[in-house]
């Protein structure tokens, strides 16, 4: 299964949908500040998401 990018706030009920179908999600979880994101944030944040999957997009192409 592919990991799902989930903000904090949504992580709960992707957990309980995880749950409820009987799986066991692979996620990177971000913050979701109070407010939202300035442009400056949400770049921090895309790129810590890349960071996190583009090393399990490798791994995946080697497994290939």
């Amino acid at each position: 299964m592919a990991p799902l990018l989930v903000t904090s706030t949504f992580l709960p009920l992707v957990e309980a949908q995880a749950k409820a179908r009987r799986v066991t999600p692979r996620v990177i979880v971000v913050p979701h500040p109070v407010g939202g994101l300035n442009e400056q944030e949400l770049a921090e944040r895309i790129e810590a998401a890349a960071g996190a999957l583009l090393p399990l997009a490798d791994a995946a192409r080697e497994g290939q």
